[in-house]
């Protein structure tokens, strides 16, 4: 059902008890939606651009979540976030931010019938407050559902732009073959180590047939390293999962997986493990450059919450404050 402007809604057969009872809420003053889709962000988002400025869009981490890509990890609900024109009237709202911002006519869209700033304005613009690890993760999964390219995010930055030097950082280590959050940290987990990886690597048969894929083969060894998400745990993918190591030992392939809690708390086994596959010495600092930028993403808890910190300035759990009165001090 299409959300209900509180103005329209006697005409379309909602009175204010309806309206006030649980079957709906109210994601800004002055519209409803069914509570039943308060969850659905493209539903809530839909609802406040009723209440919006014709030419507002949605952007930041709003755009980012509507589009399906992955965002950093955080323990509380990320805000809102939304843009009017740079001449636009100042709104303030309680549930939604809404920027004043010039964004380009070429870089406003829509997407599942939601108005957003593209895919690379979007990415500009998280550029100004995610770290390095969290960007490049943003990034991978625009890329790997081919939203953008990274050609297109490069024509789209701006020369002193705030975040225009982590996104400048952040494209070489793009990679648009990261097919989960995960396997990007274990990927830059090896890349900024030193251990160049190829990602999604191809294995095949002797006959030449593709037999399989590994998220990581450690470039130049037999050695592959791999993710391993909860829905390993599943049964049946447990038993596919065992087939396939056979496949991969057939085809010569040593097949080394990791999960979560070892990328975040023992990452130098993890190294240690691409050292000796790779014959490499095992460097003390080979980790350094991982463990700052882990320090500043959110796959650390205070990268967390620095990042909360960084997002505070967009939650808008209060009602607007009341417009001082004429002649009042300044």
């Amino acid at each position: 059902m299409d959300p209900i402007r509180h103005r329209d809604a006697e005409d379309r057969g909602f009175s204010p008890d309806i309206l006030r009872s649980r079957w709906f809420t109210h994601p800004v003053a002055g519209v409803s939606q069914l509570a039943t889709t308060a969850d659905h962000l493209p539903s809530t988002c839909r609802a406040i651009a009723v209440m919006l400025p014709d030419d507002a869009v949605f952007t930041h981490l709003t755009s980012a979540e509507v589009r399906g890509w992955w965002l950093p990890m955080l323990d509380e609900q990320r805000p809102v976030i939304a843009c009017t024109s740079g001449e636009g009237v100042h709104l303030d709202r309680r549930g939604v931010y809404v920027r004043r911002c010039d964004i380009p006519p070429g870089h406003r869209e829509r997407f599942d019938d939601v108005p957003l700033a593209s895919a690379e304005w979007t990415i500009v613009e998280l550029a100004e407050h995610l770290a390095l690890l969290d960007l490049v993760a943003v990034i991978d999964s625009a890329l790997y559902l081919g939203h953008t390219s990274v050609k297109r995010i490069r024509a789209t930055m701006r020369p002193g732009r705030r975040g225009v030097r982590v996104l400048r950082r952040a494209l070489p280590l793009a990679d648009g073959r990261s097919e989960s959050w995960w396997e990007t940290m274990l990927r830059l987990l090896h890349e900024l180590s030193g251990i160049p990886v190829d990602p999604q690597h191809v294995v095949l048969n002797a006959a030449g047939v593709e037999v399989a894929r590994v998220d990581l083969r450690i470039r130049g060894t037999n050695r592959a390293a791999e993710y391993d998400g909860a829905d390993h745990r599943d049964r049946i993918r447990h038993q596919d999962d065992l087939r396939r190591e056979k496949m991969l030992a057939r085809s010569g392939l040593q097949r080394y997986g990791y999960i979560a809690s070892e990328i975040l708390r023992a990452p130098e086994l993890i190294v240690r493990d691409a050292e000796d596959a790779a014959g490499l010495p095992h460097l003390p600092g080979r980790l350094d450059v991982w463990r700052a930028e882990a320090r500043r993403a959110s796959v650390s808890r205070i990268g967390q919450a620095q990042l909360s910190t960084r997002l505070l300035r967009f939650v808008r759990d209060e009602p607007p404050r009341p417009p001082r009165p004429s002649g009042a001090n300044r």
